[in-house]
């Protein structure tokens, strides 16, 4: 009976374990063919090895084989688990935009005997209704709705106490705060709800061809990334894997566009992100006629932990300035190491500029252009790319398939080649204009250069078709 189990069950096993953990590797399409069959090789003679030592009559041959069946053993298991794992990763790291919150409130004056929704009953609620007014039915309160449809005259009316309260998109509190710098001193939130989008992208890239992806970087004050907000930072990635290029167009975000499929006043580009990332993803397409494939959208606080989890970055300035966004701290001309908390500070200067927000758009630039070589090069992240990809996931909201990054990989491992990182921008003039989103104010807008954007649209083709 023992002899059995060591020529039969042992090495049964074994190949059955090894035959798994083949299929676990294949199934990843991470591992470039060359490697993947030298794996075959080695597990397949590794087991004919094991098999003929269960099959020889000496005592050393036996006790050989069973050490090199719990070899195989553990090896295999180690080996499936990790797989696994690193596919569980990047199923919650990729397309992990499922959903877009719009977040609601109900907002009264600070000084105001109002603190929940039932000391609103009978009294006047202002609301504002631009696109749609499904989010006033959502609430169970008992007063008097009364629409509006500039957002500054529902401000103003609920200060001068024409009405009691007021149910706002949060994302236009931002808005206001820019006109009312003591917005946020007169007013206060009784109640909050939010209305869930379920977001589906159907473009499924199977091959290694080129995309374009929409960067998008909320100045949102929550930590919630699903929820809509302005767009502070508005970029194309184009990525060529054929050439090994990456072109990082960036795009003001004062930018005087109009927003796709809407008639009427043109808007800010930042404006275009209250109406969620798509309606930024598509207005940037219409603006440069090309195909966005896919956008990602991140927070201020995700700069922050992104550059830290990976070390700092190294970024040139290209002149000695204080910080408007950390008080005291003096950034000087040339090289500089950057942790998270700096790095965010450089990527929103602009004050320090003379051309303002051209110049901060520079920095964004710089600091991805970092962020995206210190990955690539870094060997030491390399190693650890399991724990830092499953800290990332939580840090941004992509639609961008899993399919198409383990192509990626899979071409790197098998070229390693070096990658070329580019970048432009686009300019303006400056004008003062109403916008779609704040009717009745004339704002500062960025009038679009057309020369700018020629060069930046053959540019981007360019890098595009290789």
């Amino acid at each position: 009976m023992k002899n059995l189990i060591f020529k039969l069950i042992l090495p049964i096993i074994c190949n059955i374990l090894s035959i798994i953990l083949i299929i676990f590797i294949y199934k990843l399409n991470m591992i470039p063919n060359k490697y993947l069959y030298l794996c075959i090789f080695i597990l397949l003679s590794i087991n004919i090895i094991n098999i003929l030592l269960f099959m020889g009559k000496k005592r050393l041959s036996k006790v050989l084989g069973i050490i090199l069946s719990i070899m195989i053993i553990i090896t295999s298991l180690f080996g499936i688990f990790y797989t696994d794992k690193v596919n569980t990763l990047l199923s919650k790291a990729f397309n992990n935009n499922k959903i877009e919150i719009t977040g609601y409130g109900v907002i009264v004056l600070k000084n105001s005997n109002y603190n929940e929704l039932k000391d609103l009953t009978n009294k006047k609620i202002g609301y504002l209704s631009i696109n749609d007014n499904e989010y006033v039915d959502l609430i169970d309160i008992k007063g008097e709705l009364i629409k509006y449809q500039n957002v500054y005259t529902l401000y103003e009316d609920l200060l001068n106490k024409k009405i009691d309260s007021m149910i706002i998109d949060k994302a236009y509190l931002d808005l206001l705060e820019d006109e009312y710098s003591e917005l946020f001193n007169n007013i206060k939130v009784i109640h909050t709800y939010s209305l869930e989008t379920k977001l589906e992208n159907t473009n499924i890239i199977s091959n290694l061809d080129s995309i374009n992806i929409f960067i998008s970087g909320s100045d949102a004050r929550t930590d919630t990334i699903a929820e809509r907000s302005r767009s502070d930072v508005n970029m194309i990635m184009t990525v060529n894997p054929k050439t090994h290029t990456i072109l990082l167009t960036s795009i003001p975000r004062d930018y005087y566009v109009q927003l796709h499929n809407r008639t009427g006043l043109k808007d800010k580009l930042t404006h275009a992100g209250i109406y969620g990332v798509n309606m930024s993803k598509d207005t940037v397409a219409d603006l440069f006629d090309i195909k966005i494939d896919y956008s990602i959208k991140v927070c201020f606080n995700s700069v922050v932990e992104v550059v830290d989890l990976i070390g700092g970055i190294d970024v040139y300035s290209d002149k000695t300035f204080n910080s408007y966004h950390i008080k005291g701290w003096v950034v000087p001309e040339g090289m500089n190491h950057f942790n998270g908390r700096e790095a965010l500070a450089y990527s929103r200067e602009r004050y320090a500029y003379t051309d303002g927000d051209i110049h901060r758009v520079q920095n964004q630039q710089q600091v991805l252009e970092a962020i995206i070589e210190k990955i690539i090069k870094d060997k030491t992240i390399l190693k650890r790319y399991d724990q830092i990809l499953e800290s990332f996931s939580n840090l941004y909201r992509t639609d961008i398939s899993e399919d198409y990054i383990k192509l990626i990989v899979k071409d790197q491992l098998t070229n390693m080649s070096d990658w070329t990182v580019e970048r432009q921008y686009v300019t303006g003039s400056g004008a003062m204009l109403e916008t779609y989103s704040m009717p009745g104010r004339n704002l500062w807008v960025m009038i679009p250069n057309e020369e700018s954007m020629n060069k930046a649209k053959t540019k981007l083709n360019e890098v595009y078709n290789g």
